[in-house]
């Protein structure tokens, strides 16, 4: 079986042009949580994630209107051919770490996305085509921890938004959540009289 027989066709993208806005629109209205960016001539020149945008809102405390794509994007990305078989482009998803893979043609034009979930539900509904253990282990190794040095934003192959190149320690930015005042202690009913709180 090859990648073109399930893969997704003709997926939204983002134009390289655009801004953080734009890209989260994409991800709402296509239920998805990663959206290629590319270039005028179609080109893929990366990908972004709901991750990546809300990350680099948090980091560069602006808001995603204000955020030009290209400094929260990954650029290095790691992508299939639509003739490529499945199980290469699972060796490539296990190896990366990653449940999606954007399909690019000879030209590097983007025409379709493979993700784990094309897998699952093929391996379901065609068994004969897709062996059900084989998704499985492609999924168990997506999902195993991470090597200490992969844990950053650069891991297997991918570069880091550059909104996220030096993120404040996880301790320190816990620290600069404010702390919420205490409640205020209830009111003192009156005798034989009793209201229900507001939800």
């Amino acid at each position: 079986m090859n990648v073109n027989e399930l893969m997704s066709r003709e997926p939204r993208a983002v134009r390289i042009g655009e801004r953080g806005d734009a890209a989260a629109r994409v991800l709402w209205e296509t239920d998805c949580g990663i959206a290629p960016v590319v270039d005028a001539a179609g080109a893929l020149v990366g990908v972004v994630t709901d991750r990546d945008l809300c990350m680099a809102s948090y980091t560069q405390g602006r808001s995603l209107g204000e955020i030009p794509v290209t400094t929260v994007m990954v650029r290095t990305v790691r992508t299939c051919r639509p003739d490529e078989t499945v199980a290469a482009a699972m060796a490539t998803m296990q190896q990366a770490q990653v449940h999606r893979l954007p399909v690019v043609d000879a030209r590097n034009l983007l025409v379709g996305m493979i993700s784990t979930n094309d897998l699952v539900r093929t391996a379901h509904s065609r068994p004969a085509a897709l062996d059900a253990g084989a998704v499985l282990k492609c999924l168990a190794q997506i999902g195993a921890p991470r090597r200490a040095e992969s844990a950053s934003p650069v891991r297997a192959g991918k570069a880091a938004p550059a909104a996220a190149a030096a993120p404040a320690p996880r301790a320190a930015a816990a620290a600069e959540v404010p702390t919420p005042a205490p409640a205020a202690a209830p009111k003192a009913k009156a005798k034989g009289k009793s209201k229900g709180r507001k939800a």
